[in-house]
């Protein structure tokens, strides 16, 4: 089986593609829900990027170049 387009990027690549995605992911999610959170979009962008680096980690423990 073939490596994906993913898999066959160095692991620093897809370190920073991991972590683009989440914390822009993180962010704008952070930003809409503001309001339900009851402050202001600052924090809540904030909120976001520290919730956005949730699955970076869980993704980055997974990883066997970390792992080794």
């Amino acid at each position: 089986m073939s490596p994906g387009w993913f898999d066959s990027k160095p692991f620093a690549t897809r370190l920073i593609i991991v972590a683009t995605v989440c914390d822009i992911t993180g962010a704008s999610f952070g930003y809409a829900f503001h309001p339900q959170l009851g402050v202001d979009p600052i924090l809540g962008v904030v909120y976001g990027l520290i919730a956005g680096t949730i699955p970076l980690g869980i993704w980055l423990s997974m990883q066997p170049e970390v792992r080794s």
